[in-house]
């Protein structure tokens, strides 16, 4: 009997079919995956990819503009034009470089066709549109424009050190533009292209939003800031001083209304960086010994402490013995006896040494902190110094009296003007400042600034007393050359000694006047100072003081409110 089944005849078929239903299935599986792979791609094969097949160029950032107090634009964004080239294109010729010796030279050109390796090459930046056509219209194939924008100071070289200036790409280095970046930037564009077609070609453009663009309002006021650089840099110029300082304070805010410094640089022009000693702004950077502009802030200090009263009187010989040395006045002889109120007018050296001696070491040291010395002023603009004062353990010997004669510690000019105004604003130690306002593209307020008050530093009474003496000192005292006849000006002078490796240099002065106006109503204050003045003229009113009248006689011309 025949064995039950199927025979091999039979089996054969059934097979065939069982493997074209596997090969079926592998390959439906296969297609799935790569339908799966181009619908829901893998994030980092797509990463990858775009490594591999894609390139990046950063275009320069767009900024805000910043305003003075008056809203007059003190830097603005421009729109110019780049061209580039991308030699990888089809159709460029190698040759064609040569077109561009007439607008970047030769030696760059023969530079320029050595490399070649890469895709995207800056020919030349920011140009006017007539000029970047012509360039590429000459050059042909490869080479494309890219609109930009640039920075620019409509103002030159006026506030170069307070705004700062931006690299290339529109990111801030120095001064506002630094300190204030994060606030003036519009975040960057990248455009992004294929490989082996022109970024210009592949790019894509991102919308902008209008709030991403901001300004910044300043409390500068450029009538001020125009008088102060110009007088400033004039006479630094007569007199060859190798740097100056100049500040005007709003009286009652703290709010900065001038702040020059020399020598200058052009915003605009780099070549003009290169002159590493412009580039320092030296109403923050510079330290220097104050001399007799401190006296009336340690004359303060000594009547809040009670160790001297308005109406002491001290006796005042050509020189003084103290501890370990002798001090002197700048013409010594004996002045007899001499009030608190006369020792500043006449700038007494040997009256305030001692002062300075009736005043213990660590009190004062403490005292002088809570008006500022020996720390930054907080202002935000980079580089500010905090200047030096030694701690009280190292005052013995002699130190007490030079520290009351303005020597032995050292400020910045905006350190030592921002002390000076709390006795010229009622004893109220008030906070510099100098952004006002910032604003989005939408014109809506996103930061505004209002005065700071530090802390109470002389008494009312004392505070009045001192503008007095201060007012005396301009019309009778050593501040006589700054008095205006427009209104009354009250200030100190000061001619200090400048130190060098631990030793003062005999003829090397630093020349300043300190003071405020109207004398009556104070609405400014204002310091000018000279540093390392050589020669014989060289005295702190007839140097500088002179410059503080030409300034006060400006600005109240200017304002058309000066009485006297």
């Amino acid at each position: 009997m025949p064995e039950w089944g199927t025979n091999e005849t039979e089996k054969e078929p059934r097979r065939r079919k069982i493997q074209w239903c596997l090969v079926f299935l592998v390959m439906a599986w296969y297609l799935g995956a790569l339908v799966r792979v181009h619908i829901y791609p893998d994030r980092r094969a797509v990463e990858q990819l775009a490594k591999q097949y894609q390139q990046s160029e950063r275009k320069a950032m767009d900024r805000g503009s910043i305003y003075d107090g008056r809203g007059e634009p003190l830097a603005l964004s421009i729109t110019m034009y780049s061209v580039f080239l991308d030699p990888g294109v089809e159709g460029f010729e190698p040759g064609s470089l040569n077109n561009l010796t007439p607008y970047i030279g030769k030696e760059k050109v023969q530079a320029l066709g050595e490399k070649l390796d890469r895709r995207f090459y800056w020919i030349k930046r920011y140009l006017e549109r007539s000029e970047a056509e012509e360039i590429v219209k000459n050059c042909g194939k490869g080479f494309y424009i890219r609109e930009e924008r640039k920075r620019i100071y409509p103002k030159g070289n006026m506030l170069s050190h307070l705004l700062g200036f931006c690299d290339q790409d529109g990111w801030g280095l120095a001064g506002i533009e630094l300190m204030w970046n994060g606030t003036l930037v519009v975040p960057e564009k990248m455009h992004t292209g294929y490989r082996g077609a022109s970024v210009a070609a592949g790019m894509k453009r991102e919308s902008r939003n209008r709030n991403d663009t901001q300004g910044l309002y300043l409390t500068i006021d450029s009538e001020i800031q125009y008088a102060v650089e110009r007088f400033l840099g004039a006479q630094a110029a007569e007199i060859k001083a190798p740097w100056a300082a100049g500040i005007c304070l709003e009286t009652r805010t703290g709010a900065v209304k001038a702040m020059a410094s020399y020598p200058v640089f052009d915003s605009n022009n780099r070549s003009t960086f290169k002159n590493l000693k412009a580039l320092s702004n030296n109403a923050v950077n510079r330290v220097y010994e104050p001399g007799s502009t401190f006296k009336p802030i340690m004359v303060a200090m000594a009547l809040e402490q009670g160790r001297v009263k308005q109406s002491d009187s001290f006796r005042c010989p050509a020189h003084l013995k103290v501890a370990d040395g002798y001090i002197s006045d700048s013409h010594p002889r004996d002045n007899g006896v001499m009030k608190v109120a006369q020792i500043i007018e006449k700038s007494s050296n040997v009256g305030m040494a001692q002062i300075g001696m009736k005043m213990p070491p660590f009190s004062t040291y403490e005292e002088m902190r809570s008006w500022g010395i020996g720390s930054r002023t907080g202002i935000k603009l980079n580089g500010e110094e905090m200047g030096l004062l030694p701690t009280a353990d190292k005052w013995y010997g002699i130190t007490p009296a030079n520290v009351a004669i303005g020597q032995g510690f050292a400020v910045t000019p905006l350190q030592l003007v921002t002390a000076f105004n709390a006795i010229v604003n009622d004893g109220i130690l008030v906070r510099p400042y100098l952004v006002r306002s910032a604003v989005d593209g939408e014109g809506h307020q996103v930061y505004h600034s209002e005065p700071m008050e530090v802390n109470r530093v002389v008494s009312p009474r004392n505070s009045r007393w001192l503008r007095g003496v201060l007012r005396q000192v301009v019309v009778s005292g050593t501040g006589k050359p700054a008095d205006s006849e427009l209104v009354h000006v009250a200030g100190k002078t000061g001619t200090a000694q400048v130190a060098r490796n631990g030793k003062y240099v005999k003829g090397l002065y630093n020349s300043s006047m300190i003071g405020f106006w109207p004398a009556n109503d104070p609405q400014y204050t204002m310091l000018i100072v000279f540093g390392d003045v050589t020669g014989s003229l060289y005295y702190g009113g007839p140097v500088a003081g002179s410059v503080f009248k030409k300034i006060v006689d400006e600005v109240e011309r200017l304002k058309g409110v000066g009485v006297k």
